[in-house]
């Protein structure tokens, strides 16, 4: 991969300018493929329409993200099961409609055949608890007035584990997707809070929707991760930024290994409209 870097000089008596043009080479790694496997399953219903999403990681100041095309993909439940899942038109999104809703602590194995080598990835479905309430406030910050959403939950201690980790998704109006996860450390039994700060332009009448789901403490920490990457600038895939690896394992060519994550986990859902409100 090249860049150049154009330097120009103003000479301001004269009203010229000139170019030099200098041209680095800069280091491009190989393509490692990449795995958004996220089996999120709805509470109502026999079956859901469950996603896989693969991609290649590309270039750090390359702002298309390609696509992986005419890979295999298959999921095998607990029983043995197979699932094959089929491509939408050529997008790198994998889907299949006819997986039966699990019980909590079910395993599954996700396989993917692609470029001659082979990925698996293991995990087990956790079931959520229910979004009780959305409150909704208007306070101020910095001085200036926003509306606060306020999420609540009830935390269930799971047999065998100290502590429960939680992933919850904010999706507003002209904003993209904001996620977050945390734990029940200082929750622990108790009914559990998670705070979001609308975007201060958002008009009355326009809808936030929420996701919640229990994870992992594996997700938490690979979620943890891409945080971090994505605040310290670019983008968590590409090159130089960083390569944050999950549970997708290369069985064919272990050092070529996948970035991403693979996770089941029930999705709670809802919708909070918002609402004329004074200050508190």
């Amino acid at each position: 991969m090249k860049a150049f870097y154009y330097i120009t000089l103003v000479f301001a008596l004269s009203l010229t300018s000139c170019t030099e043009i200098i041209d680095i080479d800069l280091p491009t790694a190989e393509p490692r493929l990449v795995v958004e496997g996220n089996l999120d399953f709805n509470k109502v219903g026999i079956t859901d329409t469950v996603f896989v999403k693969l991609s290649l990681t590309t270039d750090y100041f390359n702002l298309e993200i390609p696509p992986v095309n005419n890979a295999r993909v298959h999921l095998i439940d607990k029983e043995g099961n197979q699932y094959l899942f089929q491509e939408l038109e050529q997008t790198g999104r994998y889907y299949s409609t006819e997986i039966a809703k699990p019980n909590d602590g079910d395993s599954f194995k996700l396989k993917i055949e692609y470029d001659n080598d082979l990925y698996e990835a293991t995990e087990a479905y956790r079931s959520s608890p229910e979004i009780l309430e959305v409150k909704q406030t208007r306070e101020t910050f910095f001085n200036d007035d926003y509306y606060v959403l306020r999420i609540y939950y009830q935390d269930v201690p799971r047999a065998n584990e100290n502590l429960n980790y939680y992933y919850l998704l904010f999706n507003e109006p002209r904003k993209r997707p904001h996620p977050v996860v945390l734990s029940n450390e200082y929750s622990k039994e108790n009914r559990m809070e998670s705070m979001f700060i609308a975007d201060k332009d958002i008009e009355i009448g326009e809808q936030i929707d929420f996701e919640l789901g229990q994870i992992s403490r594996n997700y938490y920490d690979f979620t943890m991760r891409l945080s971090d990457a994505i605040n310290n600038g670019g983008g968590p895939f590409q090159v130089p930024s960083g390569q944050i690896t999950g549970n997708v394992k290369n069985l064919t060519t272990p050092k070529k290994e996948a970035l991403g994550y693979f996770r089941v986990i029930e999705k709670q859902q809802a919708t909070h409209t918002i609402f004329e409100q004074p200050k508190s």
